[in-house]
């Protein structure tokens, strides 16, 4: 600016040099300032991903959604996903849990004792192999399938944890229902879903529980409620009459509230107060993450150790001993059959729970602590030997490998559909099946559970049942 020429002061007005002299030592007049440089807003993005590096070539990518939880109690992930796949989607489980339908078919259909040519009654196959192991492992997976719905290895909390709680009730009522429905056929079957429906109660008591309190409550739980149920028992029987409600819980058994409650926590065929420790112990499952192979084969081989160390004990405790030889086996012939039979198909221990020696006992269904750790044990090893194997076939073969397993991971998937359809088909076709050969029926079971489970996975659906639960239990939460 050249001398006597004015200047352009913050409103626009020129002002003489004299003037703007006097002005720097007065305050009358407002600081001059320049123009000010146009503000450019700068976004920072704290992530450099492939659809932000594309955003900022002005090319708009939407992000994939964030995978959505499976409904995991009765039915889990569809046919796209492998073994290894994240978000609790996981085949290894729907496989076991297929093999636990299969199991307990067997044991609702085969006998579980034969007399051989000579009049000697021993156990069979299906006592053997299935009997108390098939709806020990089912009640585990439901656990499994609980802790999956509320998170995985990731638990949910807060508001998340508080809903998947009501999905939950809503799902254990919806259960309960159908399982006093199928109460009412005449099948002489025990049906276990009334019973699975209080257990899904009393779990959400410890879905906001750490993994290792889930571990020690399992394993507590499995030891100690044993004793509090041989305590219990006698109360039971002597004060409430009648002290059970027959095979299964009906409609009718509502109407005896007393009767009912001591059949589902003490005195029925799945004491709910002794079972809680298996669905404990599934949520503790499914709080590992379960599609690492280092974790499956800890089940593995961790399970089937503790199944043949429980075993075993329980038959040097008894074998290494007369007296609860003479003593056990005078209570199995009185309630005929010999005492090796009744160990491998828990039937006729009628009466062992008066005497001390129950508590060495390992047989199907008498809540020992030794039952318990025997079948959990098995339980476990079917679960990682699964997983194992749908994650090698995954890994392998890819999509064809887990198309392998369709036949068992479908069944798997619709469990609660299948349970309920053959209990209904043995009460609409009895006077049909009658005559047929109970293995002949087996098979045929088993067929047609397979191949529904390949159409499901095939169509990429739930069952009819699973997908009624579903939607009751998204609105109910709603």
């Amino acid at each position: 600016m050249t001398r006597g020429v004015g200047f352009r002061g913050r409103h626009g007005t020129t002002l003489p040099r004299s003037y703007r002299d006097s002005a720097l030592s007065t305050r009358h007049v407002t600081k001059m300032t320049r123009p000010r440089p146009r503000m450019t807003t700068r976004v920072r993005f704290r992530r450099r991903t492939p659809q932000i590096q594309l955003a900022r070539l002005g090319i708009f990518v939407p992000e994939s959604p964030a995978p959505q939880p499976p409904d995991p109690i009765f039915q889990e992930p569809m046919p796209s996903q492998s073994a290894s796949a994240p978000a609790g989607r996981i085949v290894g489980v729907d496989v076991a849990r297929g093999l636990a339908l299969l199991g307990m078919m067997a044991t609702h259909i085969m006998p579980l004792t034969r007399a051989d040519e000579s009049g000697a009654v021993h156990a069979t196959w299906a006592a053997t192999i299935f009997a108390g192991t098939s709806s020990a492992l089912f009640a585990i997976l439901a656990g499994v399938g609980l802790a999956l719905l509320t998170g995985g290895s990731r638990p949910h909390t807060g508001t998340r944890l508080k809903s998947g709680r009501r999905s939950i009730l809503v799902r254990a009522v919806l259960i309960t229902v159908i399982g006093l429905g199928c109460g009412a056929l005449n099948t002489n079957v025990a049906v276990i879903l009334v019973h699975y429906g209080a257990l899904f109660l009393i779990a959400t008591l410890f879905l906001g529980l750490r993994l290792r309190t889930l571990w020690f409550s399992a394993v507590g739980w499995l030891l100690l409620s044993p004793v509090l149920w041989y305590l219990l028992l006698p109360l039971a029987t002597s004060r409430i009459s009648p002290a059970t409600v027959g095979p299964s819980p009906g409609l009718g058994d509502l109407l005896r509230p007393a009767s009912l409650t001591a059949d589902l926590f003490i005195t029925g065929y799945y004491p709910v107060l002794v079972w809680t420790g298996f669905i404990v112990l599934g949520l503790a499952v499914g709080r590992c993450r379960l599609s690492l192979p280092p974790v499956a084969l800890a089940l593995t081989v961790g399970g089937a150790l503790l199944s043949w160390a429980a075993r075993a004990l329980s038959d040097h405790l008894i074998g290494a001993n007369d007296q609860a030889l003479r003593t056990l086996g005078a209570i199995t012939e009185a309630n005929g059959l010999p005492l090796d039979a009744a160990l491998l198909s828990g039937h006729g221990l009628e009466g062992v729970e008066g005497t001390p020696w129950w508590f060495a006992l390992s047989a199907p269904h008498s809540s020992t602590p030794l039952d318990l750790l025997h079948v959990a044990g098995t339980a476990l090893a079917v679960l990682g030997l699964c997983q194992l194997l749908a994650m090698a076939l995954s890994a392998l073969l890819g999509l064809a490998g887990d198309a392998l397993l369709w036949p068992l991971s479908g069944a798997g998937s619709a469990t609660l559909t299948l349970y309920a359809g053959h209990l209904v088909a043995l009460d609409l076709l009895s006077t049909v099946t009658a005559g047929m050969p109970r293995l002949g029926l087996y098979l045929c079971f088993v067929v047609g559970s397979l191949l529904v489970g390949i159409g499901l996975k095939w169509a990429g659906r739930r069952g009819p049942l699973e997908a009624g639960i579903h939607v009751l239990a998204r609105s109910g939460t709603a």
